[in-house]
């Protein structure tokens, strides 16, 4: 057999570096090109790399401004009531204890005989109803774009029709679903909802880990691959003027397919998701924001907070 000759050499080595250039560590702050940048956003959510994620969709001074603020966030929610404790601990308890398993088990199973004998037939109507309330939801909130209300409308509509053909009533699949949620709970390595409000940024997000990766393994049990959904993902770049640019993202659920668009600033020559990068802004000048006095005018009676130095021009659009 005759050798490769040397230049054939350096050719596979040539475009196995650039192979290698072209695809940026995990969390490498920004994409080279918005669709990389939503690209790996996707990947890093999908594998429940929520660290990477938002080294990956913040620039550097932003994901440090997040990480910096994670106890303030903490801080700013309701106070822990004493029954709130009761109620955390027991549930944590209930979840972890020795054969958790076989206890939450015969505690659910009257429930799913009388679900197969009186309320299966009219899993059509109760569909419904939380579709209506799921739809109603969705119009009413205030914090959401356009585009992610007509995405998540998109969801609640194809997700509905699957409900009704789900056979939850079903012991064995019951019983699967409850050895991972046990798994999951004992995984968390939770014990007080104390410890829960106090932890730092990446004991966070490692708990989120966690619990995503084993409410995939939950949703798979009943037939609905999230998986399966992000490995079907296509991004096209519908606009880009150089500075912004918007991205059309498509992709299936229960084979049924959805899109969704997003805008993506430039900011130090990385693409960044426009209105995620603002959520983020906007927090940490909430946070900053003085509190007002007793019979001072609320913030959403005055002029909107500055925007921070740096921030996009525009938020995603909303289409």
């Amino acid at each position: 057999m005759r050798r490769p000759t040397a230049w054939i050499l350096l050719l596979a080595l040539s475009l196995l570096t650039a192979c290698g250039k072209q695809k940026d560590p995990p969390g490498t702050p920004g994409g080279g090109s918005p669709e990389d940048a939503a690209r790996e956003s996707l990947t890093l959510l999908r594998d429940g790399k929520f660290d990477l994620f938002w080294r990956h969709t913040l620039p550097p001074a932003d994901f440090a401004l997040l990480r910096a603020d994670w106890a303030r966030r903490t801080a700013a929610q309701e106070p822990i009531t004493p029954e709130d404790r009761v109620k955390f601990a027991a549930g944590i308890k209930r979840l972890t204890e020795a054969d958790a398993e076989k206890k939450l088990f015969a505690d659910l199973r009257p429930t799913l005989v009388r679900f197969d004998r009186d309320y299966k037939d009219q899993m059509p109507l109760l569909a419904g109803v939380g579709q209506s309330m799921a739809l109603t939801a969705i119009d009413q909130a205030k914090d959401l774009t356009l585009s992610q209300k007509r995405q998540l409308r998109e969801i609640v509509n194809v997700v509905a029709p699957w409900t009704q053909t789900v056979a939850w009533g079903d012991q064995e699949k019951a019983k699967e679903a409850i050895g991972i949620l046990v798994d999951t709970t004992r995984k968390a390595h939770l014990s007080t909802s104390d410890a829960l409000y106090s932890m730092s940024f990446e004991q966070s997000m490692a708990t989120w880990s966690t619990a995503w990766l084993g409410f995939k393994r939950l949703l798979n049990v009943y037939g609905l691959s999230v998986d399966k959904s992000f490995e079907s993902v296509s991004i096209d770049t519908l606009e880009n003027n150089g500075g912004s640019a918007h991205i059309k993202i498509t992709y299936t659920l229960l084979d049924k397919p959805i899109q969704t668009d997003a805008t993506l600033v430039l900011l130090d020559g990385r693409w960044y998701d426009s209105d995620l990068l603002q959520r983020v802004r906007d927090e940490h000048a909430r946070l900053d924001s003085p509190i007002p006095a007793a019979g001072a005018p609320t913030p959403s009676s005055t002029a909107p907070a500055p925007r921070p130095p740096g921030a996009p021009a525009a938020a995603a659009k909303a289409r």
